[in-house]
């Protein structure tokens, strides 16, 4: 089982895509955590909702916003809990505008071709999937303009990824614990950072599957993408949440840059 931790802060029309296709495309045993941080705006029936119908099988409702460093540590908290009784060996750590890709190959999902991966390369410590500049705004091409680094340049994975379903090695948060600067800013860096500098391990991208032809040769391999909502919307949508990301953002790099922070 793969636990899945979410976190939620309004944008109500974001998290019932995101959650319902956790619930659709997910084939791979899994038990989604939610922890929201006192949305207004409907969120919170429609977690209790979710929950009551048990497509939710975790929910806390924070009665203030906590940022998105500690509600993670709450889900972590239990994730251990969990761990107790069974066998976990990764962890799904993801946000509430990535709609996770539809695969089916060999009635597999995106969840168990991560894994898989993961098990057969034990030196990738955080795998997340891979996302289109078709569902980015033209002007953030920024961004695909740093993913054109080099495949030779070691830290090509390590910018190319946020919580993007992103599925972590559960040993790794045994001695690790996120830490916010601010409520919003630097928190995937953090877990990035750790797993390349402490850990010493990779990170990877999930690109898309790898179908076999019937003599079971490989073809070329099809990308299945996700959609990143915040990119799609948040510019036009909401533009209050898009200013205040930002505020917070130059905190928490004012604040590591201070006291030197690496992860």
């Amino acid at each position: 089982m793969i636990p899945i931790i979410l976190q939620t802060y309004n944008r109500i029309s974001y998290t019932m895509q995101v959650i319902a296709s956790i619930h659709n495309h997910i084939l791979h045993q899994y038990s989604l955590i939610v922890i929201d941080n006192a949305s207004t705006d409907g969120t919170v029936e429609y977690l209790q909702l979710m929950k009551k119908l048990n497509i939710i099988q975790h929910l806390i409702l924070n009665t203030e916003n906590l940022g998105i460093a500690e509600p993670k540590n709450q889900g972590l908290d239990i994730v251990r809990e969990l761990s107790k009784t069974q066998e976990i060996k990764y962890v799904c750590l993801t946000d509430n505008d990535i709609v996770v890709p539809f695969i089916r190959d060999n009635n597999e999902c995106v969840l168990e071709k991560i894994v898989q991966m993961m098990d057969s390369h034990t030196e990738v410590g955080m795998c997340g999937v891979d996302l289109t500049k078709d569902n980015a705004p033209p002007y953030q091409d920024w961004w695909w303009k740093l993913r054109q680094h080099s495949q030779s340049n070691p830290t090509f994975a390590e910018i190319s990824i946020g919580f993007w379903f992103s599925v972590i090695r559960f040993d790794y948060f045994k001695d690790f614990r996120f830490t916010g600067e601010s409520l919003y800013g630097r928190t995937d860096e953090s877990i990035r950072n750790y797993i390349t500098s402490v850990k010493k391990s990779k990170i990877g991208l999930l690109k898309g599957i790898s179908l076999k032809d019937q003599k079971g040769n490989h073809k070329e391999t099809i990308p299945k993408v996700g959609v990143h909502l915040g990119w799609v919307e948040d510019f036009k949508k909401f533009p209050e949440y898009v200013n205040f990301k930002k505020l917070e953002r130059c905190k928490a790099e004012a604040a590591w840059k201070e006291k030197n922070r690496k992860w």
